[in-house]
């Protein structure tokens, strides 16, 4: 259980968890492999969010899902312009909907660089694990500047 105090300083910041989607790199499920290497290389992520024309969220996508699918099918560079990714997607990524609790967001961040927001099935951002480890510095280094610390008596 997380601490009140701690939990209310956190989600004081919360609008700062969230990168909305309009700011957020996504492959659409209709693009093939080779479109998805390229956005994964250049902007130097290791997954990112697939969605549909609708922009509904489909999964996630990364190297290792890529890498796993082409060492599977003996893959090669010409099959890569012609599979869609929709072949390749984590489909049973975790996700959130918007209105989320620290909790939940703490225990899925733990192993996933980023978490889906979703409101209903449209995708609404992401919930980088970067932005919530900024928030308990800023909470860590502000404590001592709001809060006493006293040693408790043991009985």
């Amino acid at each position: 259980m997380i601490d009140k105090n701690i939990e209310c300083f956190l989600m004081q910041q919360s609008n700062t968890f969230l990168k909305p989607a309009s700011e957020v790199a996504v492959l659409m499920s209709e693009h093939n492999v080779s479109h998805a290497k390229i956005l994964l290389s250049q902007y130097k992520y290791s997954k990112v969010p697939v969605v549909n024309q609708d922009h509904e969220f489909i999964g996630i996508l990364g190297w290792t899902d890529i890498i796993n699918f082409e060492i599977q099918h003996d893959f090669f560079y010409e099959k890569s312009d012609k599979t869609p990714i929709s072949e390749i997607v984590d489909r049973d990524a975790h996700t959130v909907q918007k209105d989320y609790t620290l909790e939940e967001i703490l225990h899925l961040l733990v192993k996933e660089p980023f978490l889906p927001v979703l409101k209903g099935q449209q995708f609404y951002g992401i919930i980088p694990r970067q932005e919530i480890l900024k928030a308990f510095n800023a909470f860590a280094h502000n404590f001592t500047k709001d809060y006493d610390i006293v040693e408790r008596k043991k009985d």
